[in-house]
């Protein structure tokens, strides 16, 4: 595990006080095909997804530099240690944010996470199993590819604190589910997210690590000029297509809404704010799940299960 390197920090310059705490970084395969692993390290949490300076991002883009700067190196795989890729944003790890200019500032971090995660010279794979929630779905999708196993479970259960989140997949996913995701909170099967374009390939369990491994193997043989060129322009199509523009306007309605869910309550008329402050998250869990527990989907709606 690399605990310390010069690294590069969020506005891509040299950071050498950057530590990877929450997130691993490894290489693996052979010499002619090596592959870097960046893993989620808070399994015992569910590996939440830190905002704040040197957090989880920052890490993960410290590591994302660190194969980029290897010139063995020809593919990266991001996956989550223990039972769940990841369960979404810290939401008691992050600064406490309490002005719309501060919400703004936050989310336009966020997008420049991802816009850090698609323009890295290398081809990246998510490797998704467990729960894939929140913050955790877009990471996967600043991916180049999507890999999940069958039990992966994807969502956005914020929704129901009303929270935000899911409006840049709004491309990927269509109008339509997007808002259904966002407005009920329920979680969909690994099989619907590939039917939905969010996931390119299901694979057993048991199997998903190595067939992921075997699939960055074959792209680390490739020209690497020519991946890093291609998936430049297919970027430029989806960015020209109205991508960006859309993910700049949705910044400053989310920054809205996350302001206004300081006054999102429970059923029981409490905000999930002061839940969270009193009860922690597992007391906001069990005041979410009050809004209703069975999903309205059937499970024929999740084609495979």
């Amino acid at each position: 595990m690399v605990q310390r390197q010069d690294g590069v920090n969020r506005d891509g310059k040299t950071d050498p006080n950057i530590v990877l705490d929450e997130v691993q970084y490894e290489v693996l395969g052979s010499p002619q095909a090596q592959v870097a692993v960046i893993s989620l390290n808070r399994p015992e949490l569910l590996n939440p997804i830190s905002g704040r300076p040197g957090g989880t991002r920052d890490q993960i883009l410290h590591a994302l530099s660190l194969a980029n700067c290897d010139a063995k190196i020809g593919c990266v795989i991001i996956r989550g240690h223990g039972r769940a890729f990841s369960t979404g944003g810290d939401l008691t790890g992050n600064t406490r944010r309490e002005t719309l200019e501060e919400h703004r500032a936050f989310l336009a971090d966020a997008s420049a996470f991802r816009e850090r995660m698609r323009s890295s010279r290398l081809p990246t794979i998510a490797e998704v199993h467990g729960f894939c929630l929140g913050a955790g779905v877009l990471l996967a999708e600043s991916c180049d590819l999507v890999i999940a196993a069958q039990s992966a479970q994807f969502g956005f259960p914020e929704g129901r604190l009303g929270l935000v989140g899911i409006s840049p997949l709004t491309m990927t996913i269509g109008r339509q589910w997007a808002k259904f995701l966002m407005f009920t909170g329920e979680l969909i099967s690994a099989q619907k997210a590939q039917e939905l374009g969010l996931v390119l390939a299901v694979e057993a369990d048991d199997a998903l690590h190595n067939r992921v491994l075997d699939l960055a193997q074959r792209l680390s043989r490739m020209p690497r000029e020519g991946i890093a060129l291609n998936r430049q322009a297919i970027d430029e199509v989806a960015d020209a297509s109205g991508e960006v523009l859309g993910r700049l306007r949705a910044i400053e309605v989310d920054a809205q809404t996350l302001l206004a869910a300081d006054r999102a309550t429970a059923p029981d008329g409490r905000t999930f704010r002061a839940i969270i402050e009193t009860d922690g998250i597992q007391g906001m869990k069990e005041a979410r799940s009050h809004q209703y527990l069975e999903n309205w989907l059937r499970p024929s709606d999740h084609p495979g299960e």
